[in-house]
């Protein structure tokens, strides 16, 4: 997206006769040395350097032109080094300043700080302050992943926006996901419930390849969560894959793990699961759907099962520490007779 309207878009255009855009690739030649000097954690990663090679800033993902734009006007307008800004912030603290740290501290995955940043310039910038929403948001979703945020955090920021009058139908698909997300992550996926009523019932009319794409994958949830017709979910899913899933070992092992962690269809799951441990091409492969083989036994209550199957994946990876742990762990629940 990023490569086509860098030439198609006006203001990326305009943005784009004040600095320099060079790109990467990463993963090839100088590109690793680069990343690690840069210290980039994910892709896309925009950094923002001046002519002494000294960062002066930092934007992580890509979410559309105007927003890229305005994060290079930032840095042409304030080209001092990310040290200078920081101190200059705890001289004087600025919203300008604010959002290029918060930028900035993104890029290093350090969400807790930048969604810090973040609302001290929505506290001193009410214009952009759902701007500045979106942002907090979006960071403390990130953050989840690594334990920075919990739902207690995330929830009072996402309902005060869900819940607004004036939130349009794809903000709300998009923070019902989230929300979705974060409460099964910390074992109460019945908070998601209000925000997937609303997110379905509001969307029932959508005709946006994307926004009925988001809708189809909160359908499951919602069979799930909110009607508890577990049926009706595996059926949704299965609807939601594409034609040929069941020779695609990769699709296999992703369908029979969204069972497992749903605790619906285990029986099949795990008749997939094994059928993709026949079908993977390599003993990498087959030891990682031999872990969820192995979760199924356990959920099913076969932990004799559980252990000949992380058995193999030991045999077949045997550096892999974390297989070796879970092995230790199913063999000392079949000790203590404490499956499922």
């Amino acid at each position: 997206m990023f490569a086509r309207e860098v030439n198609e878009s006006e203001v990326m255009k305009a943005a784009l006769e004040h600095v320099v855009l060079v790109q990467v690739d990463c993963e090839k030649g100088k590109g690793p040395e680069i990343a690690k000097t840069y210290s980039v954690r994910g892709y896309p990663t925009f950094m923002t350097v001046d002519a002494e090679g000294a960062v002066t800033g930092g934007y992580l993902g890509y979410d559309g032109p105007d927003s890229w734009a305005a994060y290079a006007m930032d840095c042409a307008a304030d080209n001092r080094t990310v040290a200078a800004k920081k101190a200059a912030y705890a001289e004087t603290p600025t919203a300008a300043l604010a959002r290029a740290l918060a930028q900035h501290a993104s890029t290093a995955y350090d969400f807790k700080s930048a969604v810090g940043y973040f609302r001290t310039a929505r506290d001193m910038d009410a214009a952009r302050a759902g701007d500045y929403t979106d942002s907090i948001l979006q960071f403390m979703y990130y953050g989840s992943f690594s334990g920075d945020f919990g739902l207690e955090e995330i929830e009072p920021e996402a309902k005060s926006v869900f819940f607004a009058a004036d939130t349009d139908v794809a903000d709300k698909l998009d923070l019902a996901y989230m929300i979705t997300g974060v409460a099964k992550s910390s074992g109460v996926p019945e908070r998601a419930a209000p925000y997937l009523r609303e997110a379905m019932a509001v969307s029932a009319d959508v005709t946006d390849e994307e926004l009925l794409g988001t809708r189809e994958h909160l359908a499951v949830d919602a069979a799930l969560i909110v009607d508890d017709d577990p049926e009706r979910a595996v059926g949704l899913m299965r609807a939601n894959l594409p034609e040929g899933w069941q020779d695609d070992h990769r699709r296999l092992n992703r369908f029979a793990w969204w069972c497992f962690e749903n605790g619906v269809n285990l029986e099949e799951a795990l008749s997939l699961a094994l059928k993709g441990v026949d079908l993977s091409p390599d003993d990498q492969a087959r030891a990682q759907i031999l872990d969820t083989a192995a979760e199924i036994c356990n959920a099913l209550g076969d932990c004799s099962q559980a252990v000949d199957h992380m058995k193999r994946a030991v045999e077949m990876q045997p550096d892999n520490a974390g297989y070796k742990d879970q092995l230790v762990r199913f063999e000392t629940r079949l000790a203590d007779g404490d499956c499922g």
